[in-house]
């Protein structure tokens, strides 16, 4: 009996180092994870809800645009927060750390950056571009469901 403890505490402790260790591995993917998901998309998502905020806010008062926000600027970072656990976790789960470092070096060379910095600049024509065609697909959509509601009175031919 005295020689089982032993080796139960040897076992326990030989199992507990490999869960140590792959938690360990876990955290490092994790981390890993969360640096490109703040360099990219919560980055792109902030500069784009910045935007639209102003172009929400346009419309009211001084004042009122003010005190509204505060209110958006608190409910984005919860939102961004969340987001950037949940795809942090969702990667390192999808990735090894060899590939989350490989994908982290995409994202840090100049010329992947540069790419990246014309297609975010909202004066760009490679921006006005994608709106453009967004905008189009968009409205092909909107004009399809109404065609589909309305039969006969839109691009799409009503059902036979």
């Amino acid at each position: 009996m005295t020689k089982t403890f032993p080796l139960l505490g040897l076992a326990a402790g030989l199992a507990l180092g490999l869960n140590l260790g792959t938690l360990a591995r876990a955290d490092d993917r994790v981390a890993l994870a969360r640096g490109i998901v703040e360099a990219t998309v919560t980055k792109n998502l902030g500069t784009a809800f910045l935007q639209a905020r102003e172009r929400s806010l346009a419309s009211l008062s001084p004042e009122q645009a003010d005190r509204l926000r505060g209110e958006l600027d608190k409910g984005f970072a919860d939102e961004r927060a969340k987001l950037l656990d949940e795809l942090s976790k969702e990667y390192a789960q999808k990735f090894s750390a060899d590939e989350l470092k490989q994908i982290a070096k995409i994202y840090e060379d100049p010329v992947y950056q540069k790419f990246q910095a014309v297609n975010a600049d909202p004066n760009s024509l490679a921006s006005t571009i994608t709106k453009t065609a967004v905008t189009r697909m968009m409205n092909m959509l909107a004009m399809a469901t109404m065609a589909q509601q309305q039969p006969g009175a839109g691009p799409v031919p009503p059902k036979q």
